[in-house]
């Protein structure tokens, strides 16, 4: 079993190294939300101003916009002016020539100290960019240096607190700490120097912090200042560690292994000192919480700031006490037998519950976190991050079922009267494996603070590029082509042409519909604007989910019926949106479908079987009262919480139609055939408009639904679907799976949704 666990936690290992090696450079952190001109407009006239708002502050000072003409001149602009809170930048631009433009941003956050670049394009009184690329461009540097820092910051931090927790809630009194003991924090405070250089160097490489205007600039911002008190607090404490092991000179006790056992020294450390290095300490974690993902949301930072260092502090206890406790199993090696297996024992039984209560926090903050940083099943499985946090949570295992097995077998083993030397050594050899293999969780970790969240990045694997569908209706063909057809920021590109290919000019109107047919979200819509001659355009992050989509397209002209065409499309794994079914679909692609349409119900059931179990191995972990309380309010909130969500999903928005697909594109044939069935068995009820008022409505309760109301869009064509099939209990609304063929019923669903359509003004 042992050799098992070994070879798996290697294999994890090697797959987390390998999988950091080859992964491209860390994304953007401070992109653009919008921009004036936005990014591949055509404008009539000049514009007065240019401005970008970004998601993150940025560091006014020490960024720059640049305008250069299609030849790579640059303009002479004026002043960069930022807003009151530093999200976005301005600056005002003299008359521009006819031409096209580049604009070239590069910028520093005042919250994370990432450094993101990038440009895009827009034209004046042209009728096209003329460029060869004028897709928008956002890039980042590889900052090896700054991954580095992040790491060592969180490596010195874990050490430190390692030592302290330890000393206060695991070695028991009688054993003293010895200069061994203080190694590891002072190789932390190693980490934390190197840290604190690199990150100088790093910064000082992009923006000259040699010059004492741009380093007082930087130290102005919220990055600069935590990177000063982090420079004060390894300082402190330094000079704690220097009290400490002053203090424990000569005070050699049971574990240097040769010597006989000796009281503890007169001038050992008290806990207050103990308890003052824990603070100090915890001080540094949150100078690294503070510059976190979760610290430059712009709303619910406070609270996910200090979520974030309550996961940080629940891990740095966690790893930096197994390596405390893998040194003192090593130090007391030597130990008479009967000596060692009470040490072995009461380690055991003091670090169980202080890891479990530690491991049960990280478990609460990190779901929050994946949460609140992921935001998707779509981005866990399709970003750098989300792979890298299921690279992390993949490693968690392992150390996991070592933890189980010291609690559940090695644990009782080590309370018999005789333990055997094999069990000792064996339970030496597991707290070094689940060591290691916790170093490199926390090198995972320092990977996920320098990637971009997943919550913003790009999906992975496919490039850029355009997608053409076209589609012929009544006297019009409707070209929609998408650039780049990535999930997230498009340009819709509408033309309309007549029957002999004439551009159509005159449409008053065109609003573009988006249905995602995986679960119901509501439908989203954008009108489109002129552009040029029978071209209509519409910039947004519409498509921003992996699955199947509809496109419906409204167009109104003067003296025509409005016209109808809808397209389906799917957005891949690899963020590509292509033509619906055009090619197979992955099982990372069908994972995130199924975890999208179930994922409250699945996750509420995890948490509600974990709870439970987390209650039995509390009993188990907690060697005092003290240490079970906590355990079980743990795993009681996972219960809760877990109930919680399991019963809001299956009460509130779990429906049996929730994994049918509509088949049948709702062109004007289906249109047709549902129209049809429409007006002989549902207007008598509904109304002809869908309006529910048919003569057949008077005196039903509860009254007829009005499909032109909006209330199609909160639910999926298969939960239509399944009503129109079975039934409506508590209503008047029967059920049709007898009558109609199933699809004659999905024809019926496309009538429905077009009677909602028919409202849009």
């Amino acid at each position: 079993m042992f050799k098992i666990i070994k070879v798996g936690g290697l294999v994890a290992a090697a797959c987390l190294i390998i999988w950091l090696t080859l992964a491209p450079p860390a994304q953007a952190h401070a992109i653009p939300v919008t921009t004036n001109p936005r990014a591949n407009a055509i404008l009539e006239n000049s514009p007065p101003e240019l401005s970008i708002q970004f998601s993150e502050p940025v560091v006014p000072n020490l960024s720059r916009i640049a305008l250069l003409t299609q030849a790579g001149q640059s303009i002479s602009t004026g002043e960069l002016v930022p807003s009151n809170d530093n999200s976005s930048l301005r600056l005002s631009l003299p008359p521009l020539n006819n031409g096209t433009y580049l604009v070239s941003w590069h910028v520093l956050s005042a919250v994370d100290g990432h450094t993101t670049s990038g440009s895009f394009s827009f034209g004046v009184g042209v009728t096209s960019l003329g460029l060869t690329s004028v897709a928008t461009d956002t890039s980042v540097r590889i900052a090896p240096m700054s991954i580095t820092a992040r790491w060592g910051t969180l490596l010195g931090v874990t050490l430190l607190l390692g030592l302290y927790a330890f000393r206060l809630f695991i070695l028991p009194e009688k054993y003293p700490l010895t200069r061994t003991h203080l190694r590891l924090p002072w190789l932390g405070l190693i980490f934390l120097g190197v840290g604190l250089i690199l990150t100088l160097l790093d910064q000082s490489s992009q923006y000259d912090l040699w010059q004492m205007d741009n380093f007082r600039t930087w130290l102005g911002t919220r990055f600069g200042q935590m990177w000063l008190l982090r420079l004060l607090l390894t300082g402190a404490n330094a000079y704690l560690l220097v009290i400490v092991r002053g203090k424990i000179l000569g005070n050699v006790g049971a574990l240097a292994g040769t010597e006989e056992h000796t009281p503890p020294h007169p001038l050992a450390p008290s806990p207050p000192l103990y308890w003052l290095g824990l603070l100090l300490s915890l001080g540094l974690g949150l100078t690294s919480s503070m510059v976190s993902h979760s610290a430059a949301l712009r709303q619910g930072s406070l609270t996910a700031t200090l979520i974030d260092l309550a996961h940080l502090a629940a891990a740095a206890i966690w790893i930096g006490a197994l390596l405390q406790l893998a040194l003192t199993l090593w130090q007391g090696r030597h130990l008479p037998d009967e000596a060692r297996s009470r040490l072995n024992l009461e380690l055991n039984l003091n670090f169980s519950g202080v890891g479990a209560a530690a491991v049960g926090i990280l478990i609460l903050s990190g779901s929050f976190l994946a949460y609140t940083h992921v935001a998707s099943w779509s981005s866990l499985v399709g970003t750098h991050y989300g792979l890298t946090l299921l690279a992390k949570v993949a490693l968690t295992l392992p150390t996991f079922f070592i933890a189980s097995l010291n609690l559940l077998v090695i644990k009782p083993k080590l309370a018999e009267r005789s333990t055997p030397p094999t069990i000792l050594r064996r339970f030496s050899q597991l707290v070094r494996l689940e060591t290691a293999i916790a170093i490199l969780i926390l090198l995972a970790a320092g990977i996920l603070i320098e990637l971009q969240r997943a919550a913003d990045a790009p999906l992975l694997a496919d490039d850029p590029g355009r997608l053409v569908v076209e589609q012929t209706v009544d006297d019009l063909t409707i070209t929609l082509a998408i650039e780049p057809a990535l999930i997230g920021n498009n340009t819709f590109d509408i033309f309309l042409t007549d029957a002999q290919g004439n551009p159509i000019a005159d449409a008053s109107r065109l609003l573009l519909r988006y249905t995602f047919l995986g679960q119901s979200l509501g439908a989203d819509e954008g009108q489109a604007m002129p552009h040029d001659d029978g071209h209509y355009q519409l910039q947004g992050s519409y498509i921003s989910l992996i699955g199947e989509w509809q496109v419906e397209i409204a167009i109104r002209r003067p003296g025509h019926y409005d016209t109808f065409a809808p397209f389906r499309l799917e957005a891949g794994l690899g963020g590509t949106i292509r033509p619906l079914a055009s090619q197979e679909t992955s099982l990372g692609e069908r994972f995130a479908r199924f975890m999208t349409i179930m994922g409250g119900g699945v996750a509420g059931i995890f948490f509600l079987l974990f709870g439970l179990g987390w209650l039995f191995l509390a009993r188990q972990a907690a060697h005092t009262p003290a240490q079970l309380i906590p355990l079980v309010g743990l795993g009681a909130f996972m219960i809760l919480s877990g109930g919680n969500m399991a019963y809001i999903f299956f009460s509130q928005n779990y429906t049996p139609g929730k994994f049918l697909t509509n088949p049948i594109l709702p062109d004007s044939q289906s249109i047709t055939i549902g129209e049809t069935i429409y007006r002989e068995d549902c207007v008598v009820c509904h109304g002809p408009m869908g309006l529910g008022d048919g003569p057949g409505a008077v005196g039903l309760n509860p009254a007829p639904v009005n499909f032109a109301a909006g209330h199609t869009a909160t639910h999926s064509d298969g939960d239509l679907f399944y009503w129109i099939k079975n039934g409506v209990r508590g209503s008047a609304m029967p059920g049709y799976g007898e009558k109609f063929s199933d699809e004659e019923m999905w024809h019926l669903v496309n009538y429905v949704r077009r009677l909602s359509m028919q409202s849009f003004p």
